[in-house]
Order: structure tokens, then sequence, then C-alpha cells
């Protein structure tokens, strides 16, 4: 999950908001694929080592969403 800054979280964001913004992130067709794809571009982020602040900016609904679609799959995960 993401550590999201709190002036970046969005409380409200149900599942099929989230669900539908991870499905359609980089061209992935699967819940899982998205998941794979904004922890890669995390990854890339810290690689580059470029600003916290920026990353949250320019990914805050993708980010969101992984948090919510993570933590509602998270028991398949365990």
């Amino acid at each position: 999950m993401f550590r999201i800054p709190h002036f970046n979280q969005m409380n409200e964001m149900t599942f099929e908001e989230a669900k539908g913004i991870i499905t359609n992130i980089g061209g992935t067709k699967s819940l899982l694929e998205g998941l794979e794809y904004m922890d890669n571009m995390w990854k890339e982020h810290c690689f580059n080592e470029d600003d916290d602040d920026e990353f949250y900016d320019t990914w805050i609904y993708e980010v969101n969403a992984f948090n919510v679609v993570f933590s509602k799959m998270q028991p398949l995960f365990a």
C-alpha cells in the first residue's frame, strides 16, 4: 500500500471507482496488472530519486485507487 500524504488522500473513493481506474492504467485490462503497473511506477520513481510530492500529485487518483483495491483484495495476498 502507498503511504499517501494527508492532503493527497481521497477518502470517498468506492471500490467500483477504484477498480475502473486500476484496470485502465497503462493499457492494462486486469486488477493485478494495474496493481503491478503502479508498483513499477513507484519503483521507477524511487530509482530516479524524484520528489515524492510530485509523484503523489501526478498519480493522485491511481495511488488512492491502488490502496482501495489492495485493501479489498489483501486477504487474497496473505
